[in-house]
């Protein structure tokens, strides 16, 4: 619908004077070129941008009026049940889309776009309008100056059709700059997941820009252009690719603190039949799996689940699990517990494999540390070549252990990937965590200093996950002989012990629903391998099967067959390097 006019009738009075003052001036001429000022404005980089503000009915810098009789810009305003477009016919701009289901991390209202976006390269002057709704309550609204004509859809849900004609021209190129609004909790990792992505038509593949730091590209045959934020999107799509696409990011002033990034997309269509006319989809809305994957135009591939293994693991398996646990309305805290769970019993083949593989090393350690008496002092491969020996008569694999938790690897990168990417998540409370996509925290001690790499909190789940790792490395450590060199062993054994503390550091500021399902995850562990011990192995009964292997000579595997064979290379080696040597 149309708003009130936004110059009243003393502006235009105003105007009529100011207009016949200058007429009788001599150089009037070379005060009112309308072209200097559209150029400047053309060339603006991104930080010239006006201040972020409310929709405001003032006409925009880049629009000159020079015209008394020009007709007065007007607000226009488009909406259904989840998002607010607010446009003015001065330049045909669209001037603030707010989303109505959604807050920012303060409880105000959630725009993408508030004041500090522009298109221009086909929207000079004031353009007329016409609004229709149709008979199925979809708005459409048509600007129209001179040769060129914009005409916007809204139907359901988000995201608007946009057609472009422009009789006469060669090409356009659309300049397209916008402010990513900070709107997350943590400017720190919502600045760190803002990027511009782009879909190349010609390859099907989808590409960004760098997360996280200043970049630009020049790209061809561009089908999509997004301008992603960390849950939320602003996705420019052609039907017709853009011919070219000069893409930019950057970083806003350090005293900027309610923006994240700076996009500038210019993006070039090329002319048919006499001019030109394109069309296709502008989307603003929220960065969800299945509202995405919807339109059928791979927007999806902005959210990053990971590469290869790890996304095919998220969207095949993690997200129809979530979805199905969704739909019943539980707590997302129960949801992530139940995830894991079901996880771990997945895994549990692979879990008991292992821990029978320890098993039966926990069965030698007395012969492993006859071994290692013996030849403490003495040659360290033929030590190893005993204990290779040892193995292959007793019919154990030393690397059995870590060979099913190698497998388990790609589900927990999938699960790192998929948690802090799940707007299901956003503002979702759950015990003292207001928010499991962001970090808990249990005390704020900003205000008197901050700890670099930690942060100006604590994270509650953090330390409880960093303590529970900490716990399954000391109960694993004590579980597992140690054999072969020691110095390495040591090594591993301080990389391990390290590692909580890293953690600590690192997830601090990560999404609090990711440190509860690590801490939930290693719990889990401890109950499986309780059970394990308790009902499935029999330590007495290996040691008697391991004695009877032993009794029999054993089957060398192939990899204890690679192994002594490069044990007896190096001795060889050896050997021959000490002869040349006495020689």
């Amino acid at each position: 619908m149309l708003e009130e006019k936004s110059i009243d009738r003393n502006q235009i009075i105003g105007f009529v004077l100011i207009a016949a003052i200058l007429f009788g001036m001599s150089f009037w001429a070379s005060e009112l070129q309308p072209e200097a000022p559209k150029k400047e404005a053309s060339a603006a980089v991104l930080e010239e941008m006006p201040e972020e503000a409310v929709v405001s009915d003032a006409i925009p810098a880049e629009i000159v009026l020079t015209d008394s009789t020009a007709p007065a810009p007007e607000t226009i305003i488009l909406e259904n049940e989840v998002v607010k477009y607010t446009f003015t016919t001065a330049g045909a701009q669209l001037q603030q889309v707010q989303l109505k289901d959604y807050k920012r991390y303060n409880g105000e209202d959630l725009y993408l776009v508030n004041g500090r976006q522009s298109m221009a390269g086909a929207h000079e002057g004031v353009f007329s309008a016409l609004v229709i709704t149709g008979n199925d309550g979809s708005q459409s609204l048509t600007m129209t100056s001179g040769a060129t004509t914009w005409t916007y859809t809204l139907g359901e849900g988000y995201g608007l059709t946009w057609a472009l004609d422009v009789e006469g021209a060669a090409n356009v190129t659309l300049d397209w700059k916008q402010d990513g609004i900070r709107n997350e909790k943590s400017l720190k990792n919502e600045a760190q997941n803002t990027s511009t992505y782009f879909w190349d038509a010609a390859d099907e593949s989808d590409d960004y820009l760098s997360d996280g730091r200043d970049d630009e590209e020049t790209v061809s045959n561009i089908g999509w252009v997004a301008h992603k934020q960390q849950y939320f999107a602003s996705i420019f799509s052609t039907e017709t690719p853009f011919t070219t696409a000069h893409l930019v990011t950057k970083t806003p002033e350090v005293s900027d603190t309610g923006h994240t990034r700076l996009f500038r997309s210019e993006l070039t269509l090329a002319g048919t039949n006499g001019g030109v006319h394109a069309n296709g989809l502008w989307y603003h809305g929220p960065n969800q799996y299945n509202t995405l994957k919807a339109y059928d135009q791979h927007f999806d591939e902005i959210i990053p689940f990971g590469w290869g293994i790890f996304g095919w693991i998220s969207k095949g398996a993690v997200i129809p699990m979530f979805d199905l646990f969704d739909g019943f309305g539980w707590n997302y805290g129960l949801i992530i517990f139940l995830m894991a769970l079901i996880i771990k019993l997945v895994l549990s083949p692979l879990t008991f494999s292992s821990y029978k593989s320890m098993a039966k090393m926990r069965v030698l350690k007395p012969e492993l540390d006859e071994i290692n008496e013996r030849h403490k002092d003495g040659d360290a491969a033929k030590k190893q070549q005993e204990v290779m020996a040892l193995y292959q008569k007793a019919g154990v694999n030393p690397l059995g252990g870590c060979i099913p938790q190698l497998l388990q690897f790609p589900i927990l990168i999938a699960m790192f990937r998929f948690f802090p990417a799940s707007i299901e998540l956003r503002q979702e409370s759950f015990l003292w965590a207001d928010d499991l996509s962001a970090y808990d925290s249990v005390f704020e001690f900003g205000q008197w200093f901050t700890i670099p790499f930690y942060g100006d909190h604590i994270s509650l789940f953090t330390i409880l996950m960093a303590i529970s790792t900490y716990l399954y490395t000391k109960f694993n450590n004590s579980m597992t002989p140690q054999s072969g060199n020691s110095m390495m062993q040591q090594q591993m054994v301080i990389i391990q012990y390290l590692m909580p503390v890293m953690l600590l550091v690192w997830f601090n500021n990560y999404a609090s629903g990711l440190s509860f399902y690590y801490f939930v995850s290693n719990i889990l562990i401890f109950g499986q391998q309780w059970a394990i011990r308790k009902f499935f192995i029999d330590e007495e009964a290996i040691h008697a099967q391991l004695m009877a292997n032993k009794a029999k000579g054993g089957k060398q595997s192939k990899l204890q067959k690679r192994m002594n064979d490069m044990l007896e290379s190096q001795k060889d080696s050896g050997n021959r390097r000490m002869r040349r040597m006495d020689k």
